[in-house]
């Protein structure tokens, strides 16, 4: 078995009792004090996480109409403040990742899964884009919660929701996977203590990966290997509002015919009757249109259980039935986000 690669804050992580995983191959924190409580921390105070186990790739202005050409997304007329949510796609027009661009003036930031940052620099390689990998000498720290815009104000410039900012040591967006406002922030291995000291200091507690899952699902965001596959389209996963008209793109034809004809997969919320978690790979039933549970867990602010299930075409009633260990129970796919 191969060594578990660590961040650069795992003496950090280890000094605060992290309870510690295996998360794709890196030595991760799942929680500290609980992922109840650091669920709670993040929706009605703030948190911090250590997402540094993501890819983070410096490309120039000039790779931009490349790495267009490999998005659904339109990268190239944004401003140079803004960030961007896109997905590569392969040549089926599923997805490969689904990622954040932070564009500024000379330079783009591409962030991408853990799990898939081997895959996307090599297909960025075949594709002729060139890149810096900033992963190793660098760390990324995603601010969230209700009150962390209010509490970074002394420290940072804040710029409006998707745009990004360069202050000194410290390139970030405000952007985020919880739910909740706040920033994500990339700078030096050199300068990581600095920020976490500081960040602990106005009283931002850290919260692992366990919360993390929960506040993304809980704020109906997918999550790549679950939501988000190699064999499924961003129309099939309810991101078609990721999708440009631009004239070219890998994968456009079998995004178009999708779109166009409606014949694919569909992803849907759902909330279930009782206190049983419909957990990933559960069947479920929309009459005679069957899915399967993608994600799954307790809503700690509503109090239910909720999750993503794909179906295997567009399911004809809202009223679904789901196979629990042999027992059927009954729920319902939403039209809103679970928290709206």
């Amino acid at each position: 078995m191969s060594e578990l690669k660590t961040t650069y804050l795992y003496n950090f992580h280890t000094s605060q009792n992290a309870k510690m995983i295996d998360f794709g191959g890196w030595s991760m924190p799942f929680s500290y004090d609980g992922t109840l409580k650091e669920h709670n921390y993040v929706r009605e105070d703030s948190g911090f996480f250590d997402v540094s186990h993501m890819g983070r790739l410096r490309l120039q202005q000039d790779q931009m109409e490349l790495v267009n050409s490999l998005i659904c997304s339109e990268l190239t007329s944004i401003e140079n403040t803004k960030a961007l949510y896109s997905l590569f796609l392969n040549e089926n027009g599923n997805a490969l990742d689904d990622v954040i661009f932070w564009k500024f003036e000379d330079d783009l930031i591409l962030i991408c899964n853990a799990s898939n940052t081997e895959k996307i620099t090599n297909h960025l390689a075949s594709h002729g884009v060139n890149f810096d990998n900033l992963t190793s000498d660098t760390v990324l720290i995603a601010v969230q919660g209700k009150t962390a815009i209010e509490k970074l104000k002394n420290k940072f410039n804040i710029p409006e929701k998707f745009n990004t900012e360069r202050i000194d040591k410290f390139t970030y967006a405000r952007t985020g996977y919880t739910g909740e406002d706040g920033i994500e922030i990339m700078c030096s291995n050199d300068d990581a203590d600095e920020l976490i000291n500081y960040l602990m200091s106005i009283d931002i507690k850290p919260c692992g990966l366990g919360s993390r899952d929960t506040l993304r699902l809980e704020g109906s965001l997918p999550l790549y290997g679950f939501e988000l596959t190699e064999d499924i389209s961003p129309v099939e996963a309810g991101l078609k509002w990721t999708i440009t008209n631009k004239s070219n793109y890998l994968g456009k034809g079998r995004v178009d015919d999708q779109i166009n004809s409606g014949n694919h997969k569909y992803l849907k919320r759902f909330t279930l009757n009782g206190r049983q978690i419909a957990r990933t790979g559960t069947e479920v039933l929309s009459d005679n249109v069957k899915g399967l549970v993608t994600s799954g867990n307790i809503s700690p602010v509503l109090q239910v259980p909720i999750g993503f299930v794909l179906f295997e075409s567009k399911p004809p009633v809202d009223l679904v039935n789901f196979d629990i260990r042999g027992n059927l129970l009954e729920g319902n796919l939403l039209k809103k986000r679970f928290l709206s």
